[in-house]
This record gives C-alpha cells, sequence and structure tokens, in this order.
C-alpha cells in the first residue's frame, strides 16, 4: 500500500507542478495525510488521537458550460468549538498552471457537526479547462478561541482538512501567493532527438549539394558532347 501512496504522491508533484515558497498538505485515497514540501519530498503527518478534529472540506457536485464551472462545497464541524466565521480563497489554475480565477467564500456559524453549503463560481472558463484548485486564505476566522485578530498566518487552515474527490484535484496552500510555472527542462531523450535531426538534417544537405554538383557535371558533359559532334559534323 505505501508503494501505492508513493506513486499517488509523485503523480500529484507532477499534476501540480513545483510549489514554490509553501509546504502542502493532501489524502492518500487510503485517509492518510501526507506533507508535500516545496523541495519535492514527502511525509506522513502523524496525528495525536487528542487533535484529530478537523472541520471537513467537501466537493459535493460540479456543473458547468462554456464560460463557467460551478462547484458546490460542503464545511463539516468536526471541531470542539463552533466556527463562527470562517473565509476561503478558491483559486482555480488551468493546465498551462496559470491563476485563471480567484473566488472567496464563507461559512458562518457552524456549531460541532452541523455542516455549511456554499456555491463557488469561476467566470470565463469551463470545468475542463481547470487543472487544480487551491484553497487558501482563512486567516481572519473565528473558531473557539481563535478571533481574527489572535488567529497567526496559516492557524484557521490548519484545522480544515480538504477531502480527496473524483471530481478536480483540490489542495489546501498556506502561501497565498500564486503559483509561478517553471519552464520545462529538455531531457535527455529529448538532447539526443535534437542531435539525431541535426544530423539528418545535414547528412540530407549534403546529399543535395551532391545532386546539385552531378547536375553541373552531367550540363557541362552535354554541351562538351554537342560541341563536339557539331565539329565532327562540319568536318
Amino acid at each position: 500500500m505505501k508503494n501505492i501512496n508513493s506513486t499517488l504522491i509523485a503523480l500529484f508533484f507532477i499534476l501540480t507542478g513545483n510549489f514554490a515558497l509553501a509546504d502542502i498538505e493532501a489524502i492518500t485515497i487510503n485517509g492518510k495525510s501526507v506533507l508535500l514540501k516545496n523541495n519535492n519530498t514527502w511525509q506522513y503527518i502523524e496525528i495525536k488521537q487528542a487533535d484529530a478534529r478537523y472541520a471537513h472540506l467537501y466537493v459535493v457536485n460540479k456543473q458547468g458550460g462554456d464560460n463557467y464551472c460551478r462547484l458546490g462545497f460542503k464545511l463539516k464541524n468536526g471541531l470542539a468549538d463552533k466556527i463562527t466565521s470562517i473565509v476561503f480563497r478558491f483559486s482555480a489554475h488551468n493546465h498551462e498552471d496559470v491563476l485563471y480565477d480567484t473566488v472567496t467564500k464563507g461559512f458562518l456559524h457552524l456549531k460541532p457537526t452541523n455542516e455549511g453549503f456554499k456555491e463557488v463560481t469561476f467566470s470565463g472558463m469551463s470545468c475542463e479547462e481547470i487543472k487544480y484548485i487551491r484553497v487558501h486564505g482563512a486567516d481572519r476566522c473565528e473558531i473557539g478561541e481563535l478571533t481574527k485578530h489572535s488567529a497567526e498566518k496559516g492557524e484557521c487552515l490548519k484545522l480544515v482538512q480538504v477531502e480527496a474527490n473524483d471530481k478536480f484535484v483540490i489542495f489546501k496552500r498556506y502561501n497565498d501567493e500564486p503559483i509561478e510555472p517553471e519552464a520545462p527542462e529538455t531531457t535527455e531523450a529529448e538532447t539526443v532527438m535534437e542531435s539525431n535531426l541535426q544530423k539528418e538534417y545535414e547528412s540530407w544537405k549534403s546529399r543535395q549539394e551532391t545532386t546539385e554538383a552531378e547536375t553541373t557535371m552531367e550540363s557541362d558533359l552535354q554541351k562538351e558532347y554537342e560541341s563536339w559532334k557539331s565539329r565532327q559534323e562540319t568536318n
């Protein structure tokens, strides 16, 4: 099972690109929490039983058209404290890793075990054009003893677990800065292919030059023959 999880986590890095300056929490298919580090390594997050309480964020439905994508989000309060308010930012990135749209939505007055529902609509792009969604912000929450004045950056988001789904790649990220796509590196195979194509082109060019030289020689010989034949007829 660990090998399967390692493969899925590697695929996650490939799908979402190289995230600079921030670590990411993700959930494997068997429900384990992992920390994806900014150096492309990962580790399981050990959760003490007493601390294993989260507010769970789910993607529950998807609806879209040519110029919009609407997602339904459910937040279930699994904490021991009431969620008075928490405001998330949902950022949609396209398949070129470009941040296309960000929508802000908040959940209010959720007692423990209660659920809240919000719709998030990304405008100007279809659902198929979205590569992944990152959940960030939530820094000025009011949960239990945390208030918008006392909560430190990332402290509110740590109380939320973004659940895996079959609709989108979605994860939480503590840094609000947009993810900058990196230029793809040229692989060894591509370098070899480029070298082979260059050699093939030079060989073709050499053959073309040879053909032109042969054509010139043939023309000169034809002229010389016709000149000789003309002299023969004159004599």
